[in-house]
């Protein structure tokens, strides 16, 4: 049998979370380490016993099962020698406080790039929670404490409370459903960041912890306006605040990025440079598309799911040498350099690629539904996949109403078929870029702020504009190229809506 990294507790705790009909990607949450991805297909696995010796193992208990979702952190990490190794355990959460000859405990080193201090806790005002979350998970990670005072806080008779333990003034944190915490941080951030929660007693006072890992994927973007948080806000962890990315700090993050991808790559070039193009293809393991550059072959769903276990070693019989037979058959996919079928696979860059280049899906209902039931709450051209499935408005509003997402994302989804609902006014630069464009005159994109800026002019276009569709098209993939996972992605897909209504609806 093949090395695994998953311990049998986890097992047993995964097929008890399968059992109360838990979805995968919210399993994920609980065991995603940034060492370590446990992927969908791998907890199908371990439903159906086809994972190791996943068949073996009991299911936890329902007693055991609350217990760990109560308190996550109780599970020490997987392959650790002790459970201490776990930032959340109790005795590594005290190490960060002294108790002061006053009898109160504080906050060993006060905030920095690693911890920040709430007083209080609330989901009332969930943004003052999640902004540090995402920062600390663009910087290195660390921890959130809640129920210990700032820095130059006074108490009642004017003493200094500053970082002293003040206690959680209700249950709120201590009693809520981890989901809870999940599902808030996935509907406002992508990539998600990955985080635990925990309790801990100093004293007769109770403080509230998070503890947020570094990001693998940086920088983590926030989708959606909420409180003092504005989509396409990426945060950052500075000593002693949370504030919003500056310039220099984002382009350390992508650099840095860009050359472990390159290192991951190089090995794959060498070797296709090694057989040539006429013995190699190149698969795309998230669309399960593998190609030459003109032939292409669909990989089946459940197959690609397990080449991503080779590709982590997971079948791997010898150590540092993955191996796994496939078997079964391929079928050939004809492109006409419009045609492609992603089948299960669809993301939201799939839809804004195919818009862009103008591809005719196979099923574009397709895309209308992953908007609708995957996406999350975010713009999204509609229409032109409308007219390619030969939906009337009408229609699209009532396919929209069919399908499974909340009357509130039905609502907003169909408010934004409207006319002109993507339309939003230009002032300053992008009111100028705008003049340009309608005059012809395309602006050079040489940076994510002009990016930004074009993604804002075109969103300002006039209802009777006259451009030519091609042209502005090749203009917002340039765009898209230089301000991708930036805040002007936002701006450019509102930009892509305009168009999409404008020239589809």
């Amino acid at each position: 049998m093949g090395k695994r990294s998953i311990t049998d507790t986890e097992i047993a705790l995964i097929k008890a979370m399968l059992g109360r009909k838990m979805k995968n990607s919210d399993i994920q949450l609980y065991f995603n380490r940034p060492d370590r991805k446990v992927n969908s297909g791998r907890i199908t696995g371990i439903g159906n016993g086809s994972y190791s010796n996943s068949k073996e193992i009991v299911a936890a208990t329902s007693a055991e099962l609350d217990a760990f979702l109560a308190n996550p952190s109780s599970l020490s990490p997987a392959g650790s020698a002790q459970a201490d190794d776990n930032p959340l355990s109790q005795a590594n959460i005290i190490a960060h406080f002294t108790k002061g000859s006053d009898g109160v405990w504080r906050l060993g080193g006060g905030e920095t790039d690693r911890c920040e201090c709430k007083a209080n806790f609330g989901f009332k005002h969930q943004d003052k929670w999640l902004r540090p979350i995402a920062a600390l998970a663009n910087n290195a990670g660390g921890l959130l404490f809640f129920g210990v005072h700032d820095k130059d806080t006074k108490g009642p008779n004017g003493e200094d409370w500053s970082h002293a333990v003040g206690g959680l003034d209700s249950g709120e944190f201590a009693d809520a459903d981890p989901a809870d915490f999940s599902t808030r941080v996935k509907a406002m951030f992508d990539p998600t960041p990955v985080f635990g929660i925990a309790t801990a007693t100093l004293g007769e006072k109770t403080i509230g912890v998070i503890h947020v890992q570094q990001h693998a994927s940086r920088p983590v973007v926030a989708m959606k306006q909420e409180g003092s948080i504005k989509e396409g806000d990426i945060f950052y962890r500075y000593p002693g605040q949370s504030s919003r990315i500056k310039y220099s700090d984002l382009r350390a993050i992508l650099d840095a990025r860009d050359a472990e991808a390159r290192a991951q790559i190089l090995p794959m070039v060498e070797k296709l440079l090694q057989l040539g193009p006429a013995r190699s293809m190149v698969a795309d393991l998230e669309s399960g598309m593998l190609t030459d550059g003109g032939r292409t072959l669909q990989i089946d769903k459940a197959l690609l799911e397990k080449l991503s276990f080779v590709k982590e070693g997971e079948f791997s019989e010898v150590e540092g040498a993955p191996t796994l037979r496939l078997v079964g058959d391929v079928t050939a996919v004809e492109t006409d350099g419009k045609r492609a079928n992603h089948f299960g696979m669809l993301t939201r860059v799939h839809i804004l690629e195919a818009f862009l280049d103008q591809t005719h899906p196979n099923d574009p209902t397709d895309y209308i539904r992953f908007a609708l039931e995957v996406g999350q709450n975010e713009r999204l051209p509609l229409h032109y996949f409308a007219r390619l499935a030969g939906m009337s408005h009408d229609a699209l509003v009532a396919f929209i109403d069919s399908t499974s997402a909340t009357s509130n994302k039905k609502k907003r989804y169909i408010d934004w078929t409207k006319p002109d609902a993507a339309f939003h006014a230009a002032v300053g630069t992008p009111k100028a870029y705008l003049t340009d464009i309608l005059a012809g005159n395309l602006p050079a994109v040489t940076s994510p702020t002009v990016a930004g800026h074009i993604g804002q002019a075109i969103q300002a276009m006039p209802s009777d504009a006259t451009f030519d569709l091609p042209i502005l098209l090749k203009l917002l993939r340039e765009c898209f190229a230089v301000g991708a996972s930036t805040s002007a992605e936002s701006f450019l897909r509102r930009g892509i809506c305009r168009i999409d209504e404008l020239r589809f609806s």
